[in-house]
C-alpha cells in the first residue's frame, strides 16, 4: 500500500516512532500527509514547524515528487507519476488475514414476528463483512442464533393461543407484553388449518413458522448463513450447566435474597448481574454466555457479534463471562448497529413488533429493490442511527448514490465495446506516461486508495467505507468522462484511457460485490 511506503520511509528516519499517515484533504496540496512533526516537536520542546520542515529535508525516496511544509506543521507528500504508474499496474496484495478463523453472528433476530428493518441493517453489515474478510484472506463464518426457548417464545405462544381463540368466536385475551400485530393472526390461522393444539405444539409449531420465514427473507436478502444454532441446542448439550458450575467453583456467583449473581463487577460492569432468578429461572446471561463459550470450542480466532441498541448493556456482561472461563478478552468483538427509522414523504414511520406496527424486510423488499435497500444500510457507520429516505430509494436516477455507482460502471463498459467496435481492443498493457491529465490522476489514485480502503474496512469492523469509497471513485470517473474523450484519434492514448477505465470497472465491481450489491453491464 502507498500509505506503508510512505511509512516505511518515516520509519527509518524515527524507528520505533508509531507514525500515522492520511489522506490531504480536497483542496490542499499534495496526496498523503502526516502528522508526525507534532509528535516530535512536543516530545523535544521544539517548534513544530522548524521540525517539520527539518524532516522534510531529511525525506527522499523515488516514490516522492516533492515534501511540503503546511501551517501548522503537516507535512505532505506528492507522489511521482512513474511511482502511480507502476503502482497501477501491479495486483493488490489482499491476504491480510493469514487463514485466521472468524465466527460473525448477526441478525439472530427473536423467532417471534418477522424480521424488521433494524435486523435488516445488521444483516447487510454482517454479510458484507463476511465478504471482506473473505476477501482478505481470513476463513470467516456467519452464523444465526435462534432463541427458541425462554419468556419470549413463551409469550408469543400464548399471543397464537388467544388469537386462535378468538378466531373461533372466543373472546381472547392477548398478555399486555406478548404480540399484537396482524402476523400473529395469521399464524393462529394456520395452526388451527393443521388441527395443533396445546400450548406446547402451538409454541413448537411457532417459532418453525418464523424460522422458516427468516431463512426465507434472507436468502431474499442476498444473505445465507453458514451456521443456524438453536438455544435449545446449547441446553441440550449442557452447556449452560457446565458454566453455572465452572462460575461458581471459581468464585464468580454469590447469592442474595435467593438469587445466583455473576461478579460482572469484576470485569468493568457498573453493577453485577442475577444469572439465575430466586424461583430458579434463568436470566438471558446464562445461557448467553454457554453460547459464547461453545462458540469458543469450535476454535475460532476471534468472535464478532453484531448486536441492535438495546444490547449495548449486555456486553460486559457476555465478555466477563468468557474471561471468567479462561478466554481472552480480545477474544471477542462486539459492534452495536443503531437504529433505522424509514422515511417517506419527510415523515418518519412508527415501529413497534408487538404491536404489528413496523417495517418488515419482507414489505420492503416488495417497494425498494435489494440492490437498493443493501447499499442505503451501508451508508453510514453501523455505530451511527439511519434514516432510511424511501422516496430517495425509489428513484431511479443518478441521485439515488447506488445507481450513480452502477452506471458508472456500466457506461464504461459501453465505451470499451465502442472502441472494440472501431478495431480498438482493450490493451494488456499500456503506455501510461501518455495519462497526464489531473482527472486520469485523481482516477489513478482513487483505484490505488482501494487497497487502503479494504484494510481500513478490515480493521474497523466498518464496510459503509467502502460504500464512500464507491461514490467518490465514480464521481471521479464522471468527471473524467465529461472532460476527456476516451477512444478519439491517438490510437495509444485511447489504449491508456481504456486502460485506466477498465481498472476502473473491475475496482467498482469488486468494492459493490462486498456490499452484495450487483454490477450490470447495461442499465
Amino acid at each position: 500500500m502507498i500509505r506503508d511506503d510512505i511509512r516505511k520511509v518515516l520509519e527509518d528516519l524515527f524507528p520505533g516512532e508509531e507514525i500515522v499517515v492520511d489522506y490531504v484533504p480536497e483542496g490542499k496540496e499534495g496526496d498523503y500527509y502526516t502528522n508526525l512533526a507534532f509528535k516530535v516537536a512536543a516530545r523535544e520542546g521544539k517548534d513544530p514547524q522548524d521540525v517539520a520542515r527539518s524532516i522534510a529535508e531529511r525525506i527522499k525516496g523515488p516514490m516522492i515528487d516533492r515534501v511540503t511544509v503546511l501551517p501548522p506543521a503537516f507535512i505532505n507528500f506528492t507522489l511521482r507519476k512513474e511511482y502511480l504508474y507502476d503502482r497501477l499496474r501491479k495486483k493488490m496484495a489482499l491476504d491480510i488475514g493469514g487463514g485466521k478463523r472468524i465466527l460473525i453472528e448477526y441478525v439472530s433476530a427473536n423467532p417471534t414476528g418477522p424480521i424488521n428493518v433494524v435486523s435488516a441493517r445488521a444483516a447487510a453489515v454482517g454479510d458484507s463483512l463476511i465478504r471482506l474478510l473473505r476477501k482478505t484472506g481470513y476463513k470467516a463464518e456467519a452464523e444465526y442464533y435462534v432463541n427458541d426457548t425462554g419468556r419470549q417464545a413463551d409469550l408469543l405462544a400464548e399471543s397464537v393461543s388467544q388469537r386462535m381463540i378468538e378466531i373461533k368466536g372466543g373472546q381472547g385475551k392477548i398478555p399486555e407484553d406478548g404480540y399484537h400485530g396482524e402476523y400473529v393472526m395469521d399464524l393462529a390461522r394456520e395452526i388451527i388449518t393443521r388441527g395443533l393444539d396445546g400450548i406446547d405444539a402451538i409454541r413448537e409449531y411457532s417459532i418453525e413458522y418464523f424460522v422458516r420465514d427468516h431463512q426465507e427473507v434472507m436468502r431474499d436478502f442476498g444473505v445465507v448463513f453458514d451456521v443456524w444454532t438453536r438455544e435449545s441446542d446449547i441446553y441440550r448439550g449442557a452447556y449452560v450447566a457446565r458454566v453455572l458450575e465452572t462460575l461458581r467453583s471459581k468464585g464468580k456467583t454469590y447469592t442474595e435474597d435467593g438469587a445466583t449473581f455473576f461478579r460482572t463487577t469484576e470485569f468493568g460492569d457498573d453493577k453485577d448481574r442475577v444469572i439465575v432468578t430466586k424461583d430458579g429461572r434463568n436470566t438471558y446471561l446464562l445461557p448467553d454466555i454457554a453460547y459464547h463459550l461453545h462458540k469458543m470450542e469450535r476454535k475460532y480466532d476471534l468472535l464478532v457479534d453484531i448486536w441492535g441498541p438495546d444490547h449495548q448493556g449486555h456486553i460486559k456482561g457476555i465478555a466477563g463471562g468468557l474471561q471468567a472461563l479462561g478466554y481472552p478478552a480480545q477474544a471477542l468483538r462486539v459492534l452495536i448497529i443503531q437504529e433505522v427509522k424509514i422515511k417517506e414523504h419527510g415523515e418518519l414511520m412508527s415501529m413497534s413488533k408487538r404491536a404489528g406496527k413496523f417495517a418488515a424486510l419482507a414489505d420492503l423488499l416488495g417497494r425498494v429493490p435489494r440492490d437498493v435497500i443493501r447499499f442505503f444500510f451501508l451508508m453510514r457507520s453501523s455505530s451511527q442511527p439511519l434514516d432510511f429516505d424511501l422516496d430517495l430509494a425509489l428513484r431511479q436516477s443518478d441521485e439515488n448514490p447506488v445507481y450513480y455507482v452502477q452506471y458508472a460502471h456500466a457506461r464504461i463498459k459501453s465505451i470499451i465495446a465502442y472502441a472494440a467496435e472501431g478495431g480498438i481492443a482493450l490493451p494488456e498493457e499500456a503506455d501510461m506516461s501518455l495519462l497526464e491529465e489531473k482527472e486520469e490522476f485523481d482516477l489513478i489514485k482513487d483505484i490505488l486508495k482501494f487497497e487502503e480502503i479494504l484494510h481500513d474496512a478490515v480493521r474497523n469492523l466498518e464496510p459503509y467505507q467502502i460504500t464512500y469509497y464507491l461514490i467518490d471513485l465514480a464521481h471521479d470517473f464522471h468527471l473524467f468522462y465529461q472532460k476527456h474523450r476516451v477512444v478519439g484519434e491517438d490510437r495509444k492514448l485511447s489504449q491508456a484511457r481504456l486502460y485506466l477505465i477498465e481498472r476502473t470497472a473491475i475496482t467498482i465491481k469488486d468494492g459493490l460485490e462486498l456490499l452484495g450489491v450487483s454490477c450490470p453491464e447495461k442499465m
